[in-house]
């Protein structure tokens, strides 16, 4: 099942393939970091740094605040490592927020963050997709509970950019 990412902007999330939900996060994670490698344009280069550094923000909240919780007793170990990758990511990510992304600093610290998280997919799904998806997780439930939590992120992040400092 192919998810395009205007789909999962919209809402939709393949609740009965979770794992197919991160991967397409992966996949576009993927190409956001290539975009940013490969333009040369200030105004491009910043907005592909802007996407990646939001794109992570949000992955790393789905996966720590329900994919990991559910899948930790496939691999304790796995999910252990990549929790610290997630806090490696997070403290590039601090660094990076406020900086021009187009500038050299930002170049360097964004190849570091490229380079933490590119290992992070591949253990990721060479690693402990395939003992998930041999496990008896119930992958309609962690599919449900991760949509639920998706559009959570997706609400409170559009709030932000709406009505900053609005409680709702």
């Amino acid at each position: 099942m192919e998810i395009d990412e205007t789909s999962r902007r919209r809402g939709d999330f393949p609740t009965e393939q979770p794992l197919q939900a991160l991967r397409d996060d992966h996949a576009l994670l993927r190409r956001q970091f290539d975009r940013y490698f490969a333009v040369q344009d200030k105004a491009d280069k910043q907005d592909a740094g802007t996407h990646i550094v939001q794109l992570l923000q949000m992955h790393a909240a789905l996966e720590e605040g329900a994919f990991y919780p559910r899948v930790r007793s496939v691999d304790p170990g796995l999910i252990a490592h990549g929790l610290e990758e997630h806090e490696k990511a997070r403290h590039l990510v601090a660094l990076l927020e406020p900086m021009d992304k187009a500038g050299t600093d930002a170049a360097r610290l964004m190849r570091e963050l490229a380079d933490t998280m590119l290992d992070h997919i591949e253990e990721e799904e060479g690693q402990l997709f395939p003992k998930i998806e041999q496990s008896q997780i119930d992958m309609s439930a962690l599919g449900h509970e991760m949509q639920a939590l998706e559009l959570q992120l997706v609400a409170a992040h559009a709030q932000k950019l709406v009505a900053p400092g609005l409680r709702v």
